[in-house]
């Protein structure tokens, strides 16, 4: 897909926000520079040449970490990204407020955002919740594949019905903390439950739209609507697997036995962990059947603007969790034009394409966080 002159006005002038990426795992588990071009999906070249101009980074922590180290691989990545923000100060800054974001925007820089992905990484206990919003942290995944002493994921058994009276608490103080309660991963009922306990918007970050490619981390699209309807905002994931069904027909046998791996409670010895994690993180996505037309992005903006409405779409690609197989064009942060290019083809207003590439997003930070 080619880039018009019209395309890259529009791009450049819109705040472009990717609500989630992997990249400080990469940066721990295989010592990755960030700051400098490489082969991967995201870089600060990268995001610089993609018109990036906000970008959250998730701290993933494998669930073989919980319960008892899970707060040190959190912190082994939020370090990550401190130490590239010392060493790159001109391109990159974090923000904690929607002002800061505009600020850090028109300085130059990327605005970055970190998000604990998995709430395993509190380790129950709400005084970890507290620092890491010290730390920075402004949103929290209620859980990942797995289903946790308080929370259940989409991807697993059922173990609270939802949340837990513990995990009502960490709603709660989430909402006091002013961090952005993020329902990508969790169950049907969890979300519903959220709907109604959170006094603020919530936000699916990296969910794509279930009625187009049935999988349990997608989105029904009763759900999409309720989110909008707290003022929220969900942001399309572009991994091939949620984003096509032929796809997801092909890998449901293998994706549901890596399912099983990642959520089978294991007692590793610690030392061993960093290297089995290692070992996990590089053998995740290491077959792709092939590679969905990059068409199918552009049909889940659609549906879920169809449902929810133009001011409640947005982008979190999960781009960089072991380089995620992708649609046919989308190889990167590079390629985030094209889907300017896209909705402009598809007949969308100059205005709502700025919503829907990282003004959306903006708005649900800016109502959280403040101005």
């Amino acid at each position: 897909m080619s880039v018009s002159a019209r395309t890259t006005r529009v791009h450049q002038d819109a705040l472009v926000w990717d609500a989630h990426c992997d990249s400080l795992l990469r940066a721990v588990v295989d010592d990755v520079d960030l700051g400098v071009a490489s082969t991967a999906q995201g870089d600060l070249p990268a995001w610089k040449a993609g018109g990036i101009d906000a970008q959250v980074f998730a701290v993933w922590v494998d669930t073989i970490y919980g319960p008892y180290h899970a707060a040190r691989r959190a912190l082994e990545q939020i370090d990550a990204y401190y130490l590239l923000a010392e060493k790159y100060p001109a391109q990159i800054e974090l923000a904690r407020s929607a002002a800061e974001v505009r600020r850090i925007v028109a300085a130059g820089k990327l605005a970055a955002m970190i998000a604990i992905e998995g709430g395993l990484a509190i380790q129950n206990n709400l005084r970890l919740l507290r620092i890491y919003a010290q730390l920075g942290a402004t949103s929290m995944t209620l859980t990942h594949t797995a289903s946790i002493d308080w929370v259940d994921s989409s991807t697993d058994v059922e173990r609270s019905g939802g949340l837990s009276p513990f995990g009502r608490d960490v709603i709660g103080e989430m909402n006091r903390l002013r961090m952005i309660v993020d329902c990508s991963h969790v169950s049907d009922k969890t979300i519903e439950q959220v709907v109604a306990l959170s006094d603020q918007p919530i936000i699916a970050s990296h969910s794509s739209c279930r009625a187009l490619a049935d999988h349990p981390r997608n989105l029904p699209d009763r759900l999409i609507e309720a989110i909008a309807k707290t003022g929220g905002v969900v942001g399309i994931n572009f991994y091939n697997e949620f984003m096509d069904q032929r796809y997801r027909d092909v890998m449901a046998s293998k994706v549901g036995q890596i399912i099983e791996v990642l959520n089978k409670p294991t007692s590793y010895p610690p030392e061993d962990l960093d290297r089995i994690g290692a070992e996990r993180h590089h053998n995740f996505f290491r077959d792709v059947p092939f590679r969905p037309p990059f068409e199918r992005i552009l049909e889940h903006i659609d549906h879920a603007v169809k449902v929810a409405g133009v001011d409640h779409v947005g982008i979190g690609g999960d781009l960089d969790a072991g380089a995620i197989p992708t649609p046919l064009g989308m190889d990167g942060f590079r390629d985030y034009p094209k889907i300017t290019e896209g909705l402009l083809a598809r007949g969308y207003s100059e205005t709502d394409v700025a919503k829907i590439m990282g003004g959306n997003f903006l708005r649900v930070f800016e109502a959280v966080r403040g101005g």
